[in-house]
Protein backbone atom coordinates (compact mmCIF):
# COMPACT_ATOMS: atom_id res chain seq x y z
CA UNK A 1 0.00 0.00 0.00
CA UNK A 2 2.87 2.34 0.89
CA UNK A 3 4.53 1.65 -2.50
CA UNK A 4 1.34 2.44 -4.40
CA UNK A 5 0.93 5.66 -2.42
CA UNK A 6 4.54 6.68 -3.18
CA UNK A 7 4.13 6.00 -6.91
CA UNK A 8 0.81 7.88 -7.01
CA UNK A 9 2.32 10.83 -5.14
CA UNK A 10 5.27 11.08 -7.55
CA UNK A 11 3.04 10.74 -10.64
CA UNK A 12 0.60 13.32 -9.26
CA UNK A 13 3.48 15.64 -8.48
CA UNK A 14 4.93 15.23 -11.97
CA UNK A 15 1.52 15.91 -13.51
CA UNK A 16 1.00 19.10 -11.51
CA UNK A 17 4.60 20.17 -12.10
CA UNK A 18 4.55 19.81 -15.89
CA UNK A 19 1.01 21.21 -16.25
CA UNK A 20 1.92 24.18 -14.07
CA UNK A 21 5.21 24.70 -15.91
CA UNK A 22 3.46 24.71 -19.29
CA UNK A 23 0.71 27.01 -18.02
CA UNK A 24 3.20 29.42 -16.45
CA UNK A 25 5.56 29.52 -19.43
CA UNK A 26 2.81 29.78 -22.06
CA UNK A 27 1.06 32.69 -20.36
CA UNK A 28 4.27 34.53 -19.47
CA UNK A 29 5.31 34.15 -23.10
CA UNK A 30 2.08 35.87 -24.11
CA UNK A 31 3.03 38.84 -21.94
CA UNK A 32 6.18 39.28 -24.07
CA UNK A 33 4.01 40.51 -26.93
CA UNK A 34 4.81 42.60 -29.97
CA UNK A 35 4.41 45.87 -28.07
CA UNK A 36 6.96 44.87 -25.44
CA UNK A 37 9.36 43.67 -28.13
CA UNK A 38 9.09 47.01 -29.94
CA UNK A 39 9.67 48.90 -26.69
CA UNK A 40 12.76 46.80 -26.02
CA UNK A 41 14.06 47.49 -29.51
CA UNK A 42 13.55 51.22 -28.89
CA UNK A 43 15.17 51.64 -25.48
CA UNK A 44 17.84 48.91 -25.26
CA UNK A 45 20.45 51.14 -26.87
CA UNK A 46 23.24 50.75 -24.29
CA UNK A 47 24.87 47.85 -22.45
CA UNK A 48 23.23 48.66 -19.06
CA UNK A 49 19.82 49.07 -20.72
CA UNK A 50 20.34 45.81 -22.62
CA UNK A 51 21.24 43.97 -19.40
CA UNK A 52 18.18 45.39 -17.63
CA UNK A 53 15.73 44.58 -20.43
CA UNK A 54 17.28 41.16 -20.93
CA UNK A 55 16.82 40.42 -17.21
CA UNK A 56 13.20 41.62 -17.35
CA UNK A 57 12.47 39.53 -20.44
CA UNK A 58 14.19 36.51 -18.87
CA UNK A 59 12.15 36.90 -15.68
CA UNK A 60 8.91 37.23 -17.68
CA UNK A 61 9.45 34.30 -20.04
CA UNK A 62 11.46 32.08 -17.65
CA UNK A 63 13.32 30.69 -20.64
CA UNK A 64 16.58 31.81 -22.21
CA UNK A 65 15.58 29.92 -25.35
CA UNK A 66 12.43 32.03 -25.72
CA UNK A 67 14.42 35.23 -25.13
CA UNK A 68 17.03 34.10 -27.66
CA UNK A 69 14.45 33.52 -30.37
CA UNK A 70 12.61 36.77 -29.55
CA UNK A 71 15.92 38.55 -30.15
CA UNK A 72 16.49 36.51 -33.32
CA UNK A 73 13.07 37.69 -34.51
CA UNK A 74 13.91 41.32 -33.69
CA UNK A 75 17.21 40.98 -35.54
CA UNK A 76 15.56 39.45 -38.58
CA UNK A 77 13.01 42.28 -38.50
CA UNK A 78 15.95 44.76 -38.41
CA UNK A 79 14.59 46.25 -35.16
CA UNK A 80 17.88 45.80 -33.28
CA UNK A 81 21.46 44.87 -34.16
CA UNK A 82 23.77 42.26 -32.66
CA UNK A 83 25.59 44.81 -30.48
CA UNK A 84 22.35 45.56 -28.61
CA UNK A 85 21.25 41.92 -28.48
CA UNK A 86 24.34 40.43 -26.79
CA UNK A 87 23.96 42.29 -23.44
CA UNK A 88 20.31 41.24 -23.41
CA UNK A 89 21.38 37.59 -23.64
CA UNK A 90 23.59 38.05 -20.57
CA UNK A 91 20.78 39.74 -18.64
CA UNK A 92 18.22 37.13 -19.66
CA UNK A 93 20.30 34.28 -18.26
CA UNK A 94 20.44 35.97 -14.88
CA UNK A 95 16.80 37.11 -14.91
CA UNK A 96 15.47 33.66 -15.72
CA UNK A 97 17.04 32.31 -12.48
CA UNK A 98 14.58 34.18 -10.25
CA UNK A 99 11.72 31.68 -10.53
CA UNK A 100 13.82 29.01 -8.81
CA UNK A 101 14.13 31.18 -5.71
CA UNK A 102 10.36 31.78 -5.65
CA UNK A 103 9.63 28.06 -5.86
CA UNK A 104 12.17 27.08 -3.16
CA UNK A 105 10.76 29.51 -0.57
CA UNK A 106 8.58 28.07 2.23
CA UNK A 107 5.45 30.00 1.29
CA UNK A 108 2.75 27.31 1.30
CA UNK A 109 0.11 29.56 2.88
CA UNK A 110 0.77 32.32 0.32
CA UNK A 111 0.66 29.79 -2.52
CA UNK A 112 -2.65 28.35 -1.26
CA UNK A 113 -4.17 31.83 -1.13
CA UNK A 114 -2.82 32.65 -4.61
CA UNK A 115 -4.04 29.31 -5.99
CA UNK A 116 -7.55 29.83 -4.66
CA UNK A 117 -7.72 33.52 -5.53
CA UNK A 118 -6.44 33.15 -9.10
CA UNK A 119 -8.61 30.09 -9.71
CA UNK A 120 -11.75 31.92 -8.59
CA UNK A 121 -10.98 35.11 -10.48
CA UNK A 122 -10.33 33.14 -13.68
CA UNK A 123 -14.03 32.27 -13.74
CA UNK A 124 -15.26 35.83 -13.10
CA UNK A 125 -16.31 37.70 -16.24
CA UNK A 126 -15.09 41.05 -14.95
CA UNK A 127 -11.49 39.79 -14.94
CA UNK A 128 -11.39 38.48 -18.50
CA UNK A 129 -8.77 41.07 -19.44
CA UNK A 130 -6.50 39.67 -16.71
CA UNK A 131 -6.73 36.06 -17.84
CA UNK A 132 -3.09 35.84 -18.96
CA UNK A 133 -1.74 37.09 -15.62
CA UNK A 134 -4.18 34.98 -13.57
CA UNK A 135 -3.35 31.84 -15.53
CA UNK A 136 0.37 32.48 -15.07
CA UNK A 137 -0.14 32.78 -11.27
CA UNK A 138 -2.31 29.67 -11.23
CA UNK A 139 0.34 27.76 -13.22
CA UNK A 140 3.08 28.87 -10.80
CA UNK A 141 1.01 27.59 -7.86
CA UNK A 142 0.45 24.23 -9.60
CA UNK A 143 4.17 23.97 -10.28
CA UNK A 144 4.95 24.71 -6.62
CA UNK A 145 2.58 22.01 -5.33
CA UNK A 146 3.83 19.57 -7.90
CA UNK A 147 7.30 19.98 -6.37
CA UNK A 148 5.86 19.54 -2.87
CA UNK A 149 4.31 16.22 -3.91
CA UNK A 150 7.54 15.13 -5.61
CA UNK A 151 9.48 15.79 -2.42
CA UNK A 152 6.94 13.80 -0.41
CA UNK A 153 7.08 10.89 -2.86
CA UNK A 154 10.86 10.89 -3.19
CA UNK A 155 11.60 10.77 0.56
CA UNK A 156 10.53 7.11 1.13
CA UNK A 157 12.39 5.95 -2.02
CA UNK A 158 15.64 7.42 -0.72
CA UNK A 159 15.39 5.10 2.31
CA UNK A 160 14.84 1.94 0.27
CA UNK A 161 17.80 -0.53 0.26
CA UNK A 162 17.68 -0.99 -3.55
CA UNK A 163 18.12 2.76 -4.12
CA UNK A 164 21.04 3.01 -1.71
CA UNK A 165 22.73 0.10 -3.50
CA UNK A 166 22.07 1.75 -6.87
CA UNK A 167 23.63 5.03 -5.78
CA UNK A 168 26.59 3.21 -4.24
CA UNK A 169 27.12 1.29 -7.48
CA UNK A 170 27.07 4.54 -9.45
CA UNK A 171 29.81 5.79 -7.19
CA UNK A 172 28.19 9.22 -6.96
CA UNK A 173 29.44 9.98 -10.47
CA UNK A 174 29.44 13.73 -11.04
CA UNK A 175 29.88 13.33 -14.81
CA UNK A 176 26.85 11.03 -14.94
CA UNK A 177 24.83 13.72 -13.13
CA UNK A 178 26.10 16.32 -15.62
CA UNK A 179 25.02 14.12 -18.52
CA UNK A 180 21.60 13.44 -16.93
CA UNK A 181 20.96 17.16 -16.58
CA UNK A 182 22.00 17.85 -20.18
CA UNK A 183 19.96 15.02 -21.73
CA UNK A 184 16.79 15.76 -19.74
CA UNK A 185 17.03 19.45 -20.67
CA UNK A 186 17.30 18.64 -24.37
CA UNK A 187 14.21 16.45 -24.01
CA UNK A 188 12.21 18.90 -21.87
CA UNK A 189 13.51 22.04 -23.66
CA UNK A 190 13.83 23.83 -20.30
CA UNK A 191 16.83 24.03 -17.98
CA UNK A 192 14.68 25.54 -15.22
CA UNK A 193 12.23 22.64 -15.35
CA UNK A 194 14.99 20.04 -14.95
CA UNK A 195 16.76 22.11 -12.27
CA UNK A 196 13.56 22.26 -10.25
CA UNK A 197 13.16 18.50 -10.58
CA UNK A 198 16.74 18.07 -9.36
CA UNK A 199 15.93 20.30 -6.37
CA UNK A 200 12.86 18.20 -5.56
CA UNK A 201 14.80 14.94 -5.74
CA UNK A 202 17.71 16.39 -3.75
CA UNK A 203 15.28 17.54 -1.05
CA UNK A 204 13.80 14.06 -1.01
CA UNK A 205 17.26 12.52 -0.66
CA UNK A 206 17.48 10.90 -4.11
CA UNK A 207 20.49 13.02 -5.11
CA UNK A 208 23.38 14.26 -3.02
CA UNK A 209 24.13 17.96 -2.99
CA UNK A 210 27.21 17.48 -5.19
CA UNK A 211 25.28 15.41 -7.73
CA UNK A 212 22.52 18.02 -7.81
CA UNK A 213 25.07 20.77 -8.47
CA UNK A 214 26.32 18.87 -11.51
CA UNK A 215 22.76 18.25 -12.70
CA UNK A 216 22.20 22.02 -12.55
CA UNK A 217 25.39 22.59 -14.55
CA UNK A 218 24.25 19.93 -17.00
CA UNK A 219 20.87 21.63 -17.48
CA UNK A 220 22.65 24.75 -18.72
CA UNK A 221 24.76 22.69 -21.10
CA UNK A 222 21.61 20.94 -22.35
CA UNK A 223 19.93 24.31 -22.88
CA UNK A 224 22.76 25.30 -25.22
CA UNK A 225 22.50 22.02 -27.13
CA UNK A 226 18.73 22.53 -27.54
CA UNK A 227 19.24 26.12 -28.75
CA UNK A 228 21.89 24.97 -31.21
CA UNK A 229 19.54 22.33 -32.62
CA UNK A 230 16.62 24.75 -32.93
CA UNK A 231 18.73 27.42 -34.63
CA UNK A 232 20.04 25.13 -37.36
CA UNK A 233 18.16 26.94 -40.14
CA UNK A 234 19.09 30.46 -39.01
CA UNK A 235 21.83 32.22 -40.98
CA UNK A 236 23.68 35.51 -40.91
CA UNK A 237 23.50 38.07 -38.11
CA UNK A 238 20.55 36.38 -36.40
CA UNK A 239 22.66 33.25 -35.94
CA UNK A 240 25.24 35.32 -34.06
CA UNK A 241 22.76 35.80 -31.20
CA UNK A 242 21.77 32.12 -31.09
CA UNK A 243 25.42 31.04 -31.05
CA UNK A 244 26.24 33.56 -28.32
CA UNK A 245 23.62 31.93 -26.11
CA UNK A 246 25.05 28.51 -26.96
CA UNK A 247 28.56 29.72 -26.11
CA UNK A 248 27.35 31.36 -22.87
CA UNK A 249 26.37 28.10 -21.20
CA UNK A 250 29.31 26.13 -22.55
CA UNK A 251 31.61 28.84 -21.24
CA UNK A 252 29.92 28.60 -17.83
CA UNK A 253 30.51 24.83 -17.78
CA UNK A 254 34.10 25.32 -18.98
CA UNK A 255 34.74 27.56 -15.97
CA UNK A 256 32.63 25.98 -13.21
CA UNK A 257 32.95 22.24 -13.82
CA UNK A 258 36.77 22.29 -13.28
CA UNK A 259 36.18 24.45 -10.18
CA UNK A 260 33.75 21.79 -8.93
CA UNK A 261 36.43 19.12 -9.14
CA UNK A 262 39.03 21.42 -7.55
CA UNK A 263 36.71 22.11 -4.61
CA UNK A 264 35.81 18.44 -4.08
CA UNK A 265 39.51 17.50 -4.19
CA UNK A 266 41.20 20.43 -2.42
CA UNK A 267 38.38 22.43 -0.82
CA UNK A 268 39.18 25.47 -2.94
CA UNK A 269 37.63 27.64 -4.28
CA UNK A 270 34.85 27.37 -1.66
CA UNK A 271 31.89 27.99 -3.99
CA UNK A 272 29.72 25.09 -2.81
CA UNK A 273 30.77 25.64 0.80
CA UNK A 274 29.85 29.30 0.53
CA UNK A 275 26.44 28.44 -0.92
CA UNK A 276 25.80 25.98 1.93
CA UNK A 277 26.72 28.72 4.39
CA UNK A 278 24.13 31.06 2.87
CA UNK A 279 21.22 28.73 3.58
CA UNK A 280 20.53 25.49 5.40
CA UNK A 281 17.86 24.49 2.88
CA UNK A 282 19.21 22.36 0.02
CA UNK A 283 16.61 23.73 -2.37
CA UNK A 284 17.73 27.30 -1.82
CA UNK A 285 21.36 26.20 -2.00
CA UNK A 286 20.78 24.79 -5.49
CA UNK A 287 18.85 27.93 -6.45
CA UNK A 288 21.96 29.93 -5.53
CA UNK A 289 24.09 27.53 -7.60
CA UNK A 290 21.86 28.11 -10.63
CA UNK A 291 22.04 31.89 -10.13
CA UNK A 292 25.82 31.89 -9.57
CA UNK A 293 26.39 29.80 -12.70
CA UNK A 294 24.65 32.40 -14.83
CA UNK A 295 25.93 35.44 -12.92
CA UNK A 296 29.59 34.32 -13.02
CA UNK A 297 29.41 33.56 -16.75
CA UNK A 298 27.71 36.92 -17.39
CA UNK A 299 30.27 38.87 -15.33
CA UNK A 300 33.20 37.25 -17.14
CA UNK A 301 31.68 37.73 -20.62
CA UNK A 302 30.41 41.28 -20.05
CA UNK A 303 33.78 43.04 -20.63
CA UNK A 304 34.30 40.86 -23.71
CA UNK A 305 31.12 41.90 -25.54
CA UNK A 306 33.03 43.93 -28.14
CA UNK A 307 35.44 41.08 -28.82
CA UNK A 308 32.58 38.57 -28.90
CA UNK A 309 30.72 40.70 -31.42
CA UNK A 310 33.73 40.84 -33.76
CA UNK A 311 34.35 37.09 -33.45
CA UNK A 312 30.70 36.23 -34.11
CA UNK A 313 30.58 38.61 -37.07
CA UNK A 314 33.60 36.83 -38.56
CA UNK A 315 32.18 33.35 -37.95
CA UNK A 316 28.61 34.18 -39.02
CA UNK A 317 28.77 37.13 -41.45
CA UNK A 318 25.60 38.72 -42.85
CA UNK A 319 24.17 36.92 -45.86
CA UNK A 320 23.71 38.64 -49.20
CA UNK A 321 19.96 38.48 -48.64
CA UNK A 322 20.41 40.15 -45.26
CA UNK A 323 22.45 43.01 -46.74
CA UNK A 324 19.76 43.52 -49.37
CA UNK A 325 17.13 43.70 -46.63
CA UNK A 326 18.75 46.57 -44.75
CA UNK A 327 18.27 50.30 -45.08
CA UNK A 328 21.17 51.97 -46.85
CA UNK A 329 20.44 55.67 -46.23
CA UNK A 330 17.76 56.20 -43.60
CA UNK A 331 18.80 55.98 -39.95
CA UNK A 332 18.04 57.52 -36.58
CA UNK A 333 20.86 60.00 -37.14
CA UNK A 334 19.51 61.05 -40.54
CA UNK A 335 16.00 61.44 -39.14
CA UNK A 336 17.18 64.11 -36.67
CA UNK A 337 17.58 66.64 -39.52
CA UNK A 338 14.46 67.24 -41.66
CA UNK A 339 16.38 68.23 -44.80
CA UNK A 340 18.70 65.24 -44.61
CA UNK A 341 15.79 62.92 -43.76
CA UNK A 342 13.88 64.01 -46.88
CA UNK A 343 16.93 63.47 -49.08
CA UNK A 344 17.71 60.07 -47.54
CA UNK A 345 14.09 58.93 -47.90
CA UNK A 346 14.19 59.73 -51.61
CA UNK A 347 17.50 57.89 -52.00
CA UNK A 348 16.03 54.85 -50.25
CA UNK A 349 13.04 54.92 -52.61
CA UNK A 350 15.33 55.19 -55.63
CA UNK A 351 17.20 52.18 -54.32
CA UNK A 352 13.93 50.24 -54.22
CA UNK A 353 13.00 51.40 -57.71
CA UNK A 354 16.36 50.21 -59.01
CA UNK A 355 15.55 46.69 -57.87
CA UNK A 356 12.37 46.36 -59.91
CA UNK A 357 14.02 45.29 -63.22
CA UNK A 358 15.52 42.32 -61.35
CA UNK A 359 12.04 40.78 -61.18
CA UNK A 360 11.97 40.54 -64.97
CA UNK A 361 15.47 39.06 -64.97
CA UNK A 362 14.14 36.38 -62.63
CA UNK A 363 11.18 35.78 -64.98
CA UNK A 364 13.63 34.88 -67.75
CA UNK A 365 15.26 32.09 -65.71
CA UNK A 366 14.72 28.61 -67.14
CA UNK A 367 14.83 26.63 -63.91
CA UNK A 368 11.43 26.89 -62.22
CA UNK A 369 12.70 26.16 -58.70
CA UNK A 370 15.57 28.66 -59.01
CA UNK A 371 13.16 31.23 -60.44
CA UNK A 372 10.80 30.78 -57.51
CA UNK A 373 13.61 31.13 -54.97
CA UNK A 374 14.93 34.27 -56.68
CA UNK A 375 11.50 35.93 -56.78
CA UNK A 376 10.91 35.02 -53.15
CA UNK A 377 14.26 36.52 -52.14
CA UNK A 378 13.58 39.69 -54.12
CA UNK A 379 10.16 40.11 -52.55
CA UNK A 380 11.41 39.46 -49.02
CA UNK A 381 14.27 41.97 -49.24
CA UNK A 382 12.08 44.61 -50.97
CA UNK A 383 9.35 44.33 -48.36
CA UNK A 384 11.85 44.44 -45.51
CA UNK A 385 13.44 47.67 -46.75
CA UNK A 386 10.05 49.16 -47.63
CA UNK A 387 8.69 48.39 -44.15
CA UNK A 388 11.74 49.82 -42.37
CA UNK A 389 11.70 52.95 -44.53
CA UNK A 390 7.98 53.40 -43.86
CA UNK A 391 8.69 53.89 -40.14
CA UNK A 392 11.06 56.80 -40.86
CA UNK A 393 8.77 58.25 -43.53
CA UNK A 394 5.78 58.18 -41.17
CA UNK A 395 7.86 60.00 -38.54
CA UNK A 396 8.89 62.49 -41.21
CA UNK A 397 5.26 63.18 -42.09
CA UNK A 398 4.18 63.42 -38.44
CA UNK A 399 6.99 65.41 -36.84
CA UNK A 400 9.28 66.88 -39.50
CA UNK A 401 6.91 68.90 -41.69
CA UNK A 402 7.96 72.46 -42.43
CA UNK A 403 6.61 75.20 -44.69
CA UNK A 404 9.41 74.45 -47.14
CA UNK A 405 9.21 70.67 -47.34
CA UNK A 406 5.56 69.73 -46.82
CA UNK A 407 4.80 69.14 -50.53
CA UNK A 408 7.96 67.12 -51.02
CA UNK A 409 7.20 65.03 -47.94
CA UNK A 410 3.67 64.41 -49.23
CA UNK A 411 5.15 63.09 -52.48
CA UNK A 412 7.49 60.80 -50.54
CA UNK A 413 4.57 59.34 -48.59
CA UNK A 414 2.48 58.95 -51.75
CA UNK A 415 5.38 57.43 -53.68
CA UNK A 416 6.07 54.94 -50.90
CA UNK A 417 2.51 53.68 -51.03
CA UNK A 418 2.66 53.39 -54.82
CA UNK A 419 5.95 51.51 -54.61
CA UNK A 420 4.30 48.80 -52.56
CA UNK A 421 1.48 48.20 -55.04
CA UNK A 422 3.86 48.46 -58.00
CA UNK A 423 6.17 45.81 -56.57
CA UNK A 424 3.25 43.48 -55.81
CA UNK A 425 1.92 43.73 -59.39
CA UNK A 426 5.39 43.31 -60.90
CA UNK A 427 6.03 40.25 -58.76
CA UNK A 428 2.75 38.77 -59.98
CA UNK A 429 3.70 39.53 -63.60
CA UNK A 430 7.15 37.93 -63.17
CA UNK A 431 5.57 34.81 -61.71
CA UNK A 432 2.90 34.59 -64.45
CA UNK A 433 5.07 35.28 -67.54
CA UNK A 434 6.97 31.95 -67.49
CA UNK A 435 3.71 30.00 -67.37
CA UNK A 436 3.12 30.73 -71.07
CA UNK A 437 6.62 29.58 -72.03
CA UNK A 438 5.35 26.19 -73.20
CA UNK A 439 2.75 27.70 -75.51
CA UNK A 440 3.94 27.88 -79.14
CA UNK A 441 1.06 30.17 -80.05
CA UNK A 442 1.75 32.67 -77.25
CA UNK A 443 5.55 32.59 -77.04
CA UNK A 444 6.03 35.67 -79.20
CA UNK A 445 3.50 37.76 -77.28
CA UNK A 446 4.99 36.59 -73.95
CA UNK A 447 8.46 37.70 -75.01
CA UNK A 448 7.13 40.98 -76.42
CA UNK A 449 5.30 41.84 -73.19
CA UNK A 450 8.29 40.86 -71.04
CA UNK A 451 10.88 42.77 -73.05
CA UNK A 452 8.57 45.74 -73.63
CA UNK A 453 7.89 46.11 -69.91
CA UNK A 454 11.60 45.74 -69.17
CA UNK A 455 12.46 48.59 -71.56
CA UNK A 456 9.79 50.87 -70.12
CA UNK A 457 10.80 50.03 -66.56
CA UNK A 458 14.50 50.74 -67.18
CA UNK A 459 13.64 54.07 -68.79
CA UNK A 460 11.34 54.89 -65.87
CA UNK A 461 14.06 54.17 -63.29
CA UNK A 462 16.57 56.32 -65.21
CA UNK A 463 14.08 59.19 -65.42
CA UNK A 464 13.31 59.01 -61.70
CA UNK A 465 17.03 58.96 -60.88
CA UNK A 466 17.78 62.00 -63.08
CA UNK A 467 14.68 63.96 -62.05
CA UNK A 468 14.91 65.76 -65.41
CA UNK A 469 11.48 67.14 -66.48
CA UNK A 470 12.21 66.17 -70.11
CA UNK A 471 12.89 62.57 -69.07
CA UNK A 472 9.68 62.58 -67.05
CA UNK A 473 7.75 63.89 -70.06
CA UNK A 474 9.23 61.09 -72.19
CA UNK A 475 8.04 58.49 -69.68
CA UNK A 476 4.54 59.96 -69.75
CA UNK A 477 4.50 59.60 -73.53
CA UNK A 478 5.74 56.01 -73.64
CA UNK A 479 3.40 55.01 -70.81
CA UNK A 480 0.33 56.34 -72.59
CA UNK A 481 -2.90 54.39 -72.46
CA UNK A 482 -2.26 50.81 -73.63
CA UNK A 483 -5.82 49.65 -73.06
CA UNK A 484 -6.81 49.53 -76.73
CA UNK A 485 -3.56 47.80 -77.68
CA UNK A 486 -4.00 45.08 -75.05
CA UNK A 487 -7.66 44.65 -75.92
CA UNK A 488 -6.65 44.17 -79.56
CA UNK A 489 -4.16 41.47 -78.55
CA UNK A 490 -6.80 39.70 -76.51
CA UNK A 491 -9.34 39.84 -79.37
CA UNK A 492 -6.77 38.54 -81.83
CA UNK A 493 -5.99 35.46 -79.78
CA UNK A 494 -9.32 34.77 -78.09
CA UNK A 495 -11.82 35.27 -80.90
CA UNK A 496 -13.21 32.22 -82.65
CA UNK A 497 -11.67 31.20 -85.95
CA UNK A 498 -8.17 32.41 -85.09
CA UNK A 499 -5.57 30.57 -83.00
CA UNK A 500 -6.89 27.60 -81.04
CA UNK A 501 -5.90 28.04 -77.39
CA UNK A 502 -6.41 25.80 -74.40
CA UNK A 503 -8.13 26.97 -71.23
CA UNK A 504 -4.86 27.53 -69.33
CA UNK A 505 -3.42 29.49 -72.26
CA UNK A 506 -6.46 31.76 -72.40
CA UNK A 507 -6.35 32.42 -68.67
CA UNK A 508 -2.61 33.06 -68.83
CA UNK A 509 -2.99 35.51 -71.70
CA UNK A 510 -5.74 37.41 -69.90
CA UNK A 511 -3.68 37.59 -66.72
CA UNK A 512 -0.46 38.67 -68.42
CA UNK A 513 -1.99 41.36 -70.64
CA UNK A 514 -4.06 42.66 -67.75
CA UNK A 515 -0.99 42.92 -65.50
CA UNK A 516 1.03 44.58 -68.27
CA UNK A 517 -1.69 47.19 -68.78
CA UNK A 518 -1.95 47.79 -65.04
CA UNK A 519 1.83 48.16 -64.58
CA UNK A 520 2.13 50.68 -67.41
CA UNK A 521 -0.70 52.68 -65.86
CA UNK A 522 1.00 52.58 -62.43
CA UNK A 523 4.28 53.87 -63.87
CA UNK A 524 2.46 56.72 -65.60
CA UNK A 525 0.57 57.63 -62.42
CA UNK A 526 3.77 57.69 -60.36
CA UNK A 527 5.47 59.88 -62.96
CA UNK A 528 2.59 62.34 -62.89
CA UNK A 529 1.71 62.40 -59.20
CA UNK A 530 4.82 61.34 -57.31
CA UNK A 531 7.89 62.33 -59.34
CA UNK A 532 11.25 62.88 -57.72
CA UNK A 533 12.70 66.36 -57.45
CA UNK A 534 11.60 69.54 -55.74
CA UNK A 535 8.41 71.30 -56.82
CA UNK A 536 10.47 74.41 -57.54
CA UNK A 537 12.65 72.53 -60.03
CA UNK A 538 9.60 71.40 -61.97
CA UNK A 539 7.89 74.79 -62.17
Amino acid sequence: MQTAWTIATILGGLGLFFAGSEMLTGNLRSLANRRIQQEIARVASSVPAGLMWGAILGAITQSTQIVTFILVGLLMARMIDARRALPMILGANVGSSLIIFVVTLDIEIVVLLALGGSGILMTVQRFQNWQTVLRAIFGLCLLYYGLVLLKMGAAPIAEEPFFKELMAGAGGSALAALAIGAVLTVICQSSITVSLLAIAFATGGLFTFEQSVMVVYGTNMGSSIATWLLSGQIRGTARQVAMYQVAFNFFGCFVLVPLFYMETAFGFPPLMAGVQALSGDIGQQLAFIYLFFNAIAALVLLPLIGLSEKLLARLYPPTEQEDESRLAYLSEHAASNPEIAVLMAEKEQLRLLGRLPRYLDAARMDDMAARGRRLSALRESFRSVHKQAAIHIDDLADDRLTADNHERVYRIVDRHSRLETLEAALSEFAAAAPLLRGSAALEDIRVALLEGLDAVLLSFVEAMESGDPEDMALIQRITGDRGELMEGVRRQFLSEGTVALGREEKLGLLQLTGLFERLIWMLREMTQKAPLGTPEAES
